[in-house]
């Protein structure tokens, strides 16, 4: 059998995209004791605090609040309702990002509970209830605690709100880190 010469592949348009290399821990199981609520809440009773590029954060779900549920994930077409998060606390913060495309790249390490991440797009300063539409939610659920990451994409100043969700109820800290850069190179 003669084997045909492969051609070498060509970018069919200018540029490449590169994501920034997966961030270290920000959090392991030896520390699953170290945090027993996540503070309070700073803006409306909903968000807990701002997140901000090139940074990582510590929480816990506990102390959150109890405003997203399956329903709300399957309406805006977040993910369908094949889990259970009508139980436990959330967690939910901002992040602002500037005018012009932006990726924002968002890393949950949750290795003390199986927690999920999402977010969502929302030109309002406070948090959206369940019968307000908004066009553009990344989740990704994956069994148990492992890594999950979304990415957040902006062609304007846009404002996402990022909740960190427990399934079936459960509870646990949590680190977010935020990567950010300029989607057009």
């Amino acid at each position: 059998v003669k084997k045909k010469p492969v051609r070498v592949r060509q970018a069919l348009l200018p540029g490449t995209i590169s994501w920034p290399p997966p961030p270290e821990a920000g959090l392991d199981k030896s520390q699953c004791n170290d945090l027993s609520d996540g503070g309070p809440l700073l803006v409306d009773d909903c968000v807990t605090n701002m997140l901000k590029c090139n940074e990582t954060i510590i929480g816990h779900t506990i102390g959150g609040v109890q405003r997203y549920d399956t329903k709300f994930y399957e309406k805006h077409f977040c993910t369908p309702g094949y889990y259970d998060y009508n139980g436990g606390d959330e967690r939910i913060y901002r992040l602002d990002v500037p005018d012009h495309d932006h990726i924002a790249v968002v890393t949950m390490d949750s290795p003390c509970a199986d927690l999920d991440l999402a977010g969502f797009k929302w030109k309002d300063k406070t948090c959206p209830q369940t019968n307000h539409l908004f066009d553009y939610c990344e989740m990704w659920p994956k069994d148990g605690n492992k890594r999950e990451q979304i990415r957040l994409v902006s062609q304007s100043a846009t404002s996402f709100y990022v909740v960190v969700e427990g399934k079936g109820g459960e509870e646990g800290p949590f680190s977010l880190t935020v990567q950010c850069r300029d989607a057009v190179h």
